[in-house]
């Protein structure tokens, strides 16, 4: 899988990096009073986005693992739902009983579960404010009614003492596990796209949080360096192209 498809943040790390490697250069003429841009406390920082980073790639991963395992469970419901309509079709089930199945089928097949609008993770990672970052809850919704309709489906059969069958993943037992297991998925992924969504606001705190974050610290940087070796100075003009991502 991709990771950081917002490449703006680990080129910012590393040009972080860079920025602090000229400061330490600079010898004993860097000395600002500001805490902040102390070359101990730049340090730090970068030690704390290089985390952040690999906070958000690993959240992306286990978000992404989560989405793919529920497509692969629910996209084997609709050929399940067919088998179940023949094991009831061959069970002495009374006909308006059987009419009633079949409405809830019809109710359980109106919205496919093949969802497979579910967004791709890594096209939601290049928004800067937190708010931006939504769980899709169009495709949520989708797999949500889908797996209430199954379960709407399961219990008419566990209230149907007439449902027979020889197939034990089609016994009623095995279809509420089945029930289980969707309502599982659905939730897998609700919480690692939350622990997703966590994990970019934590990091996008470190990059634009005022006079601590990143962005701040280094445009601070950059003024300290231009008041000190002035502004056509070899030393500012070796600061003052280095680029940092800014908040959209």
């Amino acid at each position: 899988m991709e990771k950081q498809t917002d490449s703006g943040y680990p080129v910012s790390v590393a040009n972080l990096a860079t920025l602090i490697n000229l400061c330490a250069i600079f010898g004993a003429k860097y000395k600002p009073i500001k805490f902040a841009i102390k070359l101990e406390n730049l340090k730090a920082l970068l030690d704390r986005v290089k985390i952040s980073l690999t906070v958000v790639d690993e959240a992306l991963e286990e978000m992404s693992s989560a989405i793919k395992m529920r497509l692969l469970v629910f996209s084997e419901l609709e050929a399940l739902v067919t088998r179940i309509m023949g094991a009831v079709g061959s069970s002495d089930i009374l006909t308006e009983k059987e009419k009633k199945f079949a409405s809830i089928v019809r109710k359980f097949r109106g919205r496919r579960a093949t969802a497979v609008a579910e967004p791709k993770p890594t096209t939601t990672t290049d928004a800067v404010s937190p708010d931006n970052v939504k769980i899709n809850s169009t495709a949520q919704r989708s797999f949500d009614r889908k797996a209430d309709n199954f379960s709407e489906l399961v219990t008419f059969l566990k209230g149907e003492p007439n449902y027979q069958t020889d197939e034990l993943d089609l016994t009623v037992d095995a279809l509420l596990a089945m029930v289980s297991e969707l309502e599982a998925r659905n939730e897998a992924v609700r919480k690692t796209k939350s622990a997703y969504i966590k994990a970019r606001i934590d990091r996008n705190k470190l990059f634009f949080e005022p006079v601590n974050g990143l962005v701040p610290c280094t445009k601070a940087v950059k003024k300290y360096v231009k008041s000190v070796f002035k502004a056509k100075s070899p030393e500012f003009e070796a600061v003052s192209g280095i680029a940092f991502k800014v908040r959209k």
